[in-house]
Order: C-alpha cells, then sequence, then structure tokens
C-alpha cells in the first residue's frame, strides 16, 4: 500500500461522533459540589485528572460541564484505542474544537484530508494558529487518554500544551500518566492535577451513595469500616451496594467485604486486568504476599529481573498501585485489589504460599527490616525462623514496637518462644504489662533455661537483661520489694561505667523501688539519674519521671513536684497495649500540690485521674497509695473509711512490700482518731489502737483461733492475748463479740 492510500484511508473514514458527544449526568450520579468547585475554579490553563479505572472520572468530567454551560463552550472527546495514530487523533481533535466553535480548526482539517500530513507540522501549528486568533474561552477535554501508546502523538500534545494560547484550557483524563513533560508542567504552576485520593468518596458521601441509589442504611462504624476497605474507590462503593441489596446482615457483609466479593471480582478482571499479559498476571499474584513492594524484593519473591521496571510501568499504566515515597521505589496494592489478588493465589496455587513468604522473611531480614521479616517468616509457619528474628529484633530495646510483639506472640507457639531467651524475656515482659503477674515468671524460667545457646559474645549482655526482668518480676509481680532493689543497685553498679541501656532500665528502677522500700530521700537522686539516663538511651520513660515527681512531693517541694509532673505528663504516648501507665503517679503528685495549697476539690480531680490508670493497670501498690491520697482529699468520714479500707484489701496478705503497709496502717490510725463514735449511750471516746492491735482485730473478725492468729502474724500465742486484752480494755468490752460489735459500730475496721 502506498503512502498516499495510507494517508486517505486514515483521513477519509467517517468519524464517530458520539466520541465528541460530552458525557451526561445519570441519576446514579452522587452530586461532588466540593470537587466540582475544584475544577471550576481552577485558575491553570492545564488539568490532569488521573485514577484507575472506577474512580468516577468521567462523571466528574460530566457535572464539570454541565456546571460550565452558558460560561463558554467545550470541546470534548473520547479517545478509543483504533484513536492510537497521529492522523487519527488530531482528526477528532479538530472535529472537537470545530463541534465547540465552527470558526476553528478548518486549516487543520483541510491539512489533515493531506495524505502525506505530518501532524507535528502541519496540524499543531495551525490549530494553535486558529485558537489565538478566537477571542472567547475554550475548554478542551481529552478523555481516557490512557489508550494513546504513540510516541508520536504524545510529544504533539505536549508541544499543543507547551504552546497553548491564553484563554484556552486543557483537561486530560486518564487511567494512568500520560508521558508528557509533566516536570516541566508541574515546575510551571500553570498545572493542577486531580488523583484518586481526591476523588475518594469520604465516609458522608459513601452513606449517601448506599442511601440515595440502593436504599441501604449503614450506622456510622459500618460506614466508616466500609469506607477503609474500599478506600473510598467509588466503584467498589457502588459495587458493595449492589451486594448489600441481597444480604440479610448488612453489618457482617461490611465485616466480611474483600476483593474475592462476586461483584467487585467481576469488575476487576473486566476492567484492570482485561489487558494484563500472563506473566504480568503471574508477577501481581506472586507479589501480593507483600504489605509492600520494591524492585529488589519483588525480584526474589517474583523470580525476576528488573521489577522496578514493572511496578513503575503498573502504575503508569492504571492498575491499582499506590506509590509509597515521591521517588516511586515502594508501592502497595489498593486493599480491595491486593485482597482480589490473595484470593486468587490461594485458589490457584496455595501450596506456593508459605515459599513467597519465606523468600520475603529472608530478604527483609538481610536488608536489616526485622519486623517484616518476623511477620513473613509466621505467616511462612516457620515459627522457629521466626522466634530466631524476634530474639535477635528485642536486643534493640529502644527500636521494639510491643504492640507488634504482643501480636506475633499470640501466633507462635510457646516452644517455639521458650527455646530463645530474649524471645522469652519479652513473652515475660507481654505478659507483665497485661497484669498477667501469675503466669509471668515461667518465661524467666525459660529465658534462664535458654541461656546455654547463647553465643559467648552476647551472653553477658543476654544473661544481664535477663537478671533485671528478673528484679522487675520481684517488683511488679507481688515479690520481695527489698530483694529487687538491690539486684537493681547490683546491676547498676556492674552496669555505670559502661552506660548501657541495662544501666538505664536499671538505675531507674533501682529509684523505683528504693521509693516503696527506704522512702522519696534516698529514692529522689536515683530516679533523677534514671530519668536522664532513659532520655539518652532514646528509652521510654516507663514511669521513672512520674515517681520523680511524687517522691518530691512526698518531701513536700512542690515546685518541683509540679515542674517534674508537668514533664511527665508532657512525655508521648506509649504504645496502646502497654498497661503501666507513664503518667500515673503524676497525677498523685499534682493532687499532694494542689491539696497542699487548699484546692481539695482540684486535688481530688487529678488524684482520681491516676488512680483511675492504677486501677486499670490492676497495680496493687498504686492503687492503694491512690487510695490513701484520695482519703486526704475527701472530708467526708464514710468516703475516707471507703478508700482507707480499699487500699488495705490491696495490700492484704502481701509481703515484702516496702513501705506502703506502713502507710495504709498509718492512715487507718489516723482515721480511727477522727471517727465519729455517737451510740445511743452518748459518745464513746476510744484510746487509738496500735499498728499491732489493729492487725490483730481484724484478724478476730475471722474464724482463726487466738493460736492461729499467733501463726499467721509471726508472733507468740501469749502475745496475741496480750494485744486482744489491750483492745477490749481500749474498747470497753469483755468478749471478742462484744469486741467486734463496738469496732464495727465506731467504724474501726
Amino acid at each position: 500500500m502506498s503512502g498516499e492510500e495510507r494517508g486517505g484511508a486514515e483521513s477519509s473514514a467517517p468519524l464517530l461522533t458520539i466520541k465528541l458527544v460530552p458525557p451526561v449526568l445519570t441519576s446514579r450520579w452522587l452530586p461532588r459540589p466540593d470537587v466540582v468547585e475544584r475544577l471550576v475554579g481552577a485558575d491553570t490553563q492545564v488539568l490532569l485528572i488521573t485514577a484507575p479505572a472506577g474512580w468516577g472520572k468521567t462523571s466528574l468530567l460530566a457535572a464539570w460541564l454541565d456546571a460550565e454551560q452558558g460560561r463558554r463552550p467545550a470541546a470534548y472527546l473520547r479517545l478509543e484505542e483504533g484513536d492510537d495514530t497521529g492522523p487519527v487523533f488530531w482528526t477528532y481533535a479538530a472535529a472537537a474544537l470545530s463541534r465547540a466553535n465552527p470558526e476553528l480548526a478548518t486549516g487543520a482539517e483541510d491539512a489533515l484530508r493531506s495524505p502525506d500530513v505530518d501532524p507535528m507540522r502541519d496540524v499543531v501549528p495551525s490549530l494553535l494558529n486558529e485558537l489565538t486568533e478566537v477571542d472567547e474561552p475554550l475548554l478542551l477535554v481529552l478523555d481516557d487518554y490512557h489508550v494513546i501508546s504513540r510516541e508520536d502523538i504524545h510529544r504533539s500534545v505536549g508541544y499543543f500544551i507547551e504552546h497553548l494560547p491564553p484563554g484556552v484550557q486543557l483537561v486530560i483524563a486518564s487511567r494512568a500518566d500520560p508521558r508528557l513533560p509533566l516536570g516541566r508542567l508541574r515546575a510551571s504552576g500553570n498545572f493542577m492535577e486531580l488523583r484518586a485520593h481526591d476523588l475518594a468518596f469520604s465516609a458522608m458521601e459513601t452513606a449517601e451513595l448506599l442511601r440515595r441509589r440502593f436504599a441501604v442504611d449503614l450506622d456510622d462504624g459500618d460506614i466508616e469500616l466500609l469506607r477503609r476497605r474500599t478506600e473510598g474507590w467509588p466503584a467498589a462503593v457502588h459495587l458493595a451496594g449492589m451486594s448489600l441489596q441481597d444480604t440479610e446482615d448488612p453489618s457482617d457483609f461490611v465485616v466480611r467485604f474483600a476483593g474475592d466479593d462476586r461483584n467487585v471480582a467481576d469488575f476487576l478482571i473486566g476492567e484492570a486486568l482485561e489487558r494484563v499479559s500472563d506473566s504480568d498476571r503471574e508477577f501481581l499474584l506472586r507479589t501480593s504476599v507483600l504489605d509492600q513492594m520494591t524492585g529488589s524484593l519483588c525480584d526474589e519473591v517474583a523470580r525476576v529481573t528488573g521489577a522496578a521496571a514493572i511496578l513503575d510501568r503498573m502504575e503508569r499504566s492504571g492498575l491499582f498501585l499506590i506509590p509509597l515515597d515521591t521517588t516511586r521505589r515502594w508501592y502497595r496494592f489498593h486493599r480491595l485489589f491486593g485482597d482480589w489478588l490473595r484470593h486468587e493465589l490461594r485458589r490457584t496455587d496455595p501450596a506456593i504460599i508459605p515459599t513467597l513468604h519465606l523468600t520475603a522473611a529472608r530478604w527483609y531480614a538481610e536488608t536489616g527490616s526485622l519486623e517484616p521479616a518476623i511477620t513473613h517468616a509466621i505467616n511462612a509457619r516457620d515459627y522457629s525462623l521466626a522466634a530466631r528474628f524476634i530474639d535477635r529484633y528485642l536486643q534493640d530495646w529502644t527500636a521494639v514496637h510491643w504492640s507488634l510483639v504482643w501480636q506475633w506472640f499470640q501466633e507462635l507457639p510457646d516452644e517455639a518462644i521458650r527455646a530463645h531467651p530474649m524471645t522469652a524475656v519479652g513473652r515475660f515482659n507481654v505478659a507483665l504489662a497485661r497484669g498477667d503477674f501469675a503466669s509471668s515468671s515461667q518465661w524467666l524460667e525459660a529465658a534462664e533455661a535458654a541461656l546455654g545457646a547463647v553465643p559467648p559474645d552476647l551472653r553477658p549482655t543476654v544473661e544481664t537483661t535477663v537478671a533485671v526482668h528478673r528484679a522487675f518480676g520481684e517488683l511488679v509481680a507481688g515479690g520481695d520489694m527489698d530483694a529487687a532493689r538491690t539486684a537493681f543497685l547490683a546491676i547498676a553498679d556492674q552496669e555505670r561505667s559502661k552506660q548501657s541501656i541495662m544501666f538505664a532500665q536499671s538505675i531507674g528502677l533501682a529509684g523505683l523501688s528504693t521509693f516503696w522500700t527506704t522512702g522519696p530521700l534516698e529514692a529522689i537522686p536515683l530516679l533523677l539519674e534514671g530519668a536522664m539516663a532513659r532520655r539518652r538511651e532514646s528509652l521510654r520513660d516507663g514511669g521513672v519521671t512520674a515517681l520523680l515527681a511524687l517522691a518530691y512531693a512526698e518531701v513536700g517541694d512542690w515546685t518541683a513536684a509540679e515542674d517534674v509532673a508537668a514533664d511527665a505528663i508532657a512525655l508521648p504516648e506509649p504504645d496502646e497495649w502497654i498497661g503501666y501507665p507513664d503518667r500515673m503517679a503524676a497525677h498523685y503528685a499534682l493532687g499532694k500540690a494542689l491539696l497542699a495549697r487548699g484546692e481539695r476539690t482540684e486535688a481530688a480531680s487529678r488524684i482520681s485521674t491516676g488512680l483511675g490508670m492504677a486501677r486499670e493497670w490492676v497495680e496493687p501498690i498504686f492503687i492503694a497509695y491512690g487510695c490513701l491520697a484520695l482519703a486526704e482529699a475527701f472530708t467526708d468520714y464514710a468516703e475516707k473509711r471507703a478508700l482507707v479500707r480499699e487500699a488495705r484489701t490491696m495490700i492484704e496478705g502481701t509481703r515484702g512490700r516496702g513501705r506502703i503497709i506502713e502507710l495504709v496502717a498509718a492512715a487507718e490510725r489516723k482515721l480511727a482518731m477522727r471517727r465519729p463514735a455517737q451510740q445511743t449511750a452518748g459518745t464513746v471516746y476510744v484510746e487509738p489502737l496500735t499498728e499491732r492491735e489493729l492487725a490483730v482485730l481484724r484478724l478476730l473478725r475471722t474464724d482463726l483461733s487466738l493460736r492461729e492468729i499467733a501463726n499467721e502474724l509471726y508472733i507468740s500465742h501469749n502475745t496475741v492475748k496480750s494485744y486482744t486484752q489491750a483492745i477490749y480494755r481500749k474498747l470497753g468490752v469483755t468478749s471478742r463479740s462484744a469486741a467486734l460489735e463496738t469496732a464495727s459500730d465506731i467504724d474501726i475496721v
């Protein structure tokens, strides 16, 4: 065929005029005034609307063109695959301009009739000249530009854009970034882009579409969950609405809605994957096990070379890949698209899934990214490998994300955890943080048993870590607090010269245990050193600063207490799963300072905040302490009595818990001296009982004999008899039952 015949065939083919008819709004269109207003108010000459299939690009154009009616003429062209040659493309473009303004494109149309037409030479300059001579503004819309692949067309459109006359606005809608000089356009400041995130439905729009189109009403929680699952993808919301019409339990449907939904799957197969090659489909399926993708990782998982270029090509072609950085090195799949791919992989080749996860786990471990390595190892069901990775991960305490660790432990079998000392220590930490004091010690025993497997160069550090946590278990799990203090001080002395993380942990915990044993004066220097050391090592504060504030409050340094408490409260929030509240003692300190100034109501409120944290963590010592502090702020005797009794309940039966026992006993004595002892026979004045007498009186309320009470208190039978006689004398009674009745009447115990 000659050049003349080839050009004549292209230029003489009849135009399909429906492609020049702007889209119109339908009843299915959900009004989106905010998005339309962005287009109407745009003052840039070039606008690009880029999003994958189903994001409502054409519907948005219809709404915009409807809003433009009467304001300026609009030329519209919906492109198809057959338009991917220079003469055909520019023939349709000229026809669209002529349809909007009959005075336009006459010279270009004449040039296009020539069999040897060169659009860049003969057509584009002619169109630009004619547009320059037109006085009225004009809008030119090129829809579905992604079907254009020829470089000569991209070059001619780029030239057209660079020489666009004033008053002409060009809009390009595409599923993928067009191969145009976008960098230069962005730098010019005369360019505006709308992308998928700009077109995403809000929760309100999601609810409105479901109500208006499908008569489906969901509650706010279900709407928000559906919006997150669809990521605002309008087509997915529409498809979910279709399925919701046929379900009896909408909430259950929303929870289960994923890429394997029949309507979503049909759409993805028909719209997104119809032109994907077999090799690309295999690439997509294999990489679907990844939450995030980059070239070298995909090379390994998909067994290809040049995966970075494949990812870039796929993203630019309009597949559901979302760049995660400006350099386009990392990507992820749209959630529903990823769901569908994983569903397909499970359906077509389930046996390969563990292998893919294992490959990803090893790649991440080799690149130093242990968090995803552990997750992939667990998904590969290689629990031994996962535990080895966790053991490495937990050796850097400053980088640990404990909420993730908790998730991993939920899936790891116990035997895998016990085989690795740092992993077992981590499991101990999780048990304590979740208030599981009863079973926590087993994990430390497992850690100590596994120390033999630690390489010699790492063993001292791991042994010290286990020792710190053994002492911590004594501190918070009902053990011997004096023994914990001794252990912490010894470890701190051992590690002080190294200024290690272990020193930062042990010196702060030495301050904590000292506060509860020997008192605030001795604790303050240790807590100060601990707070500074933790900050230096980028460790979580763990309540050290808050307890320092409380120590200052106990010695009456109110200014220091308030300043340090403010510092503690301003610290970053810990992971949500961590039970120990860093701010708890700071609220107690501020409450004590407010009480010292006579601001009783404000003090009670602040202490109540700290006590709520202590109760949530179920920490007996801090609950007891908070109850005593709150009792000081209250004036009502009954309220005071209830709080002191709660404090007693918290420490009942404990030993080795330091001075909290003395604080509770002192509060009980103070309460006894202030009680309103009114009886029918008149006012009863009772000499205050000693701490030992109160202890005996509490046990007299039980079924224990005097000899059994003596054994319980580790004193002689005769000593108990002496205490009992003193109690009877002070209460003015002669029997056990009368003593208990009088004690109850006057609220001693």
